[in-house]
């Protein structure tokens, strides 16, 4: 009998790696899973966000003004994910025109991202206006002086002059004095003139720190702590993952949802296996980051309909390998990181990356490479049409004790149809992939259900 069901995802949210530190661990996540999408932008929004708080500090914003606007520094870029993925792949000097308008959408789309999170709804408008310029000539609103949010009007010095000093296509990065003439020409046009003033005077006493790994995380930390209550929701480790997961989908439009599915099928299997709550969670968090490493592989492969060369084919299996790897670097993440790596080995021995075979694949992978395999089989691709229902399980049912452990195989088989129908009901991807259908009434009920649990 079915008795685990979506509900039981949000369920088993409840477990022991909630709290403030998962929630900055996920957080962190998220900005190295944008760094990496990103090319040549890679490790830019960290950079902002360390200008961004020196700024915050010398203009006495309180810690909670200087800890959302940390929060918006490294989000910032979180809509450009899924907007001309090429042109950041693949630089040119000048972007077309309409490539150009695109871009021009990303604070919107940022600040919609966000506003799924909880704890960050002073964060959204900061993000929405980081574009604006102090003359009224910027995007998305126009708005000018003051009408422009104080966070807003820092983000923008701090986002500038942090891609002044970065390599791009048209120009080596520029140097101290040239940043500074450029800061200078824009006081009363694009920058807010006080905020101008005390960045040109942490410059030139020397204190203005624009890279520093360490600093980074111990503000990152802060942040999170002064913005976050003491007792953090488990909707908010939920929502994080599901914006994690989109900003992974989003990269390929044939994926959409496909994280999402994946960890509530795989909740399902673990359910059904009877391993206990805590367990579920791990196979859970694991679902939504499993292919995070997918955002370190081009789009042009990703989204390619044929067939892929050796090379293309090599880029595509690395990514188990470059997801475990981030996670392995966020301690509050690390216990996830077997999972993500191992999902496309194989009961036989033929998988990848390690060919591990039987028992020394870890459970959580066995778990998730049925269910990735299930969904995978059951959504269309550029290369092919999806497969009914009957012939994915068809399929898992002849490779079960070949490419799938036997265990987990026949524990998916037995789940009743209706999980499957729910599941793709539930997640099925909106227009953009980078947003959740979030309106659907069943996942409202279960989101209130969390908040009141």
């Amino acid at each position: 009998m079915h008795t685990q069901g979506v509900a039981g995802a949000v369920r088993v949210a409840k477990g022991s790696g909630q709290g403030r530190y998962f929630y900055a661990g996920l957080l962190e996540a998220l900005v190295r899973g944008m760094g990496t999408a990103k090319g040549y932008l890679f490790d830019h929004a960290p950079r902002v966000a360390v200008v961004s708080h020196q700024l915050a500090v010398e203009l006495d914003l309180t810690p909670r003004e200087r800890g959302e606007l940390f929060l918006a520094a490294v989000l910032s870029d979180l809509g450009m994910i899924g907007l001309v993925e090429d042109a950041w792949e693949n630089p040119v000097p000048i972007l077309p025109p309409d490539q150009r308008s695109e871009v021009m959408e990303h604070p919107q789309r940022s600040a919609q991202a966000v506003t799924l999170i909880p704890y960050l709804d002073d964060v959204v408008p900061i993000l929405r206006h980081h574009h604006e310029w102090w003359d009224g000539s910027g995007y998305p609103a126009g708005l000018r002086g003051e009408e422009i949010p104080v966070g807003a009007r820092i983000l923008r010095l701090a986002d500038t002059v942090t891609a002044l000093g970065e390599e791009r296509p048209q120009r080596p990065p520029l140097s101290r004095e040239e940043i500074r003439r450029e800061v200078e020409q824009g006081i009363g046009t694009e920058f807010n003139p006080h905020v101008a003033s005390v960045y040109l005077g942490l410059l030139d006493r020397g204190r203005m720190i624009h890279q520093d790994g360490k600093l980074f995380q111990r503000i990152q930390l802060e942040s999170v702590n002064s913005v976050l209550p003491a007792d953090v929701s488990p909707l908010s480790a939920t929502v994080l993952l599901e914006v994690l997961a989109s900003l992974v989908d989003a990269k390929d439009p044939y994926t959409g949802g496909h994280s999402r599915r994946v960890a509530a099928l795989s909740v399902e299997v673990a359910a059904r296996l009877g391993l206990n709550e805590r367990v579920q969670e791990q196979v859970r968090f694991a679902g939504y980051l499993h292919d995070l490493g997918k955002l370190a592989v081009p789009s042009r492969i990703l989204r390619k309909p044929g067939s892929l060369e050796n090379e293309e084919r090599a880029q595509v299996r690395s990514h188990p390998g470059a997801g475990a790897e981030l996670l392995e670097g966020i301690p509050s993440l690390r216990h996830l990181a077997a999972g993500c790596r191992h999902h496309h080995e194989r009961w036989d021995g033929a998988g990848y990356p390690e060919g591990l075979s039987g028992e020394r694949i870890p459970s959580v992978a066995r778990i998730l490479a049925v269910s990735d395999a299930y969904d995978a089989m059951t959504s269309r691709r550029a290369y092919r049409p999806a497969l009914p229902h009957e012939q994915a399980m068809d399929k898992i049912q002849r490779q079960m004790g070949g490419q799938f452990g036997p265990r987990e195989a026949r524990a998916l088989l037995r789940l009743p149809r209706e999980v499957f129908q729910e599941v793709r009901e539930v997640y099925e991807p909106g227009p953009d992939p980078l947003f959740p259908r979030s309106a659907h009434p069943r996942r409202l009920r279960l989101r209130a259900q969390a908040q009141l649990s």
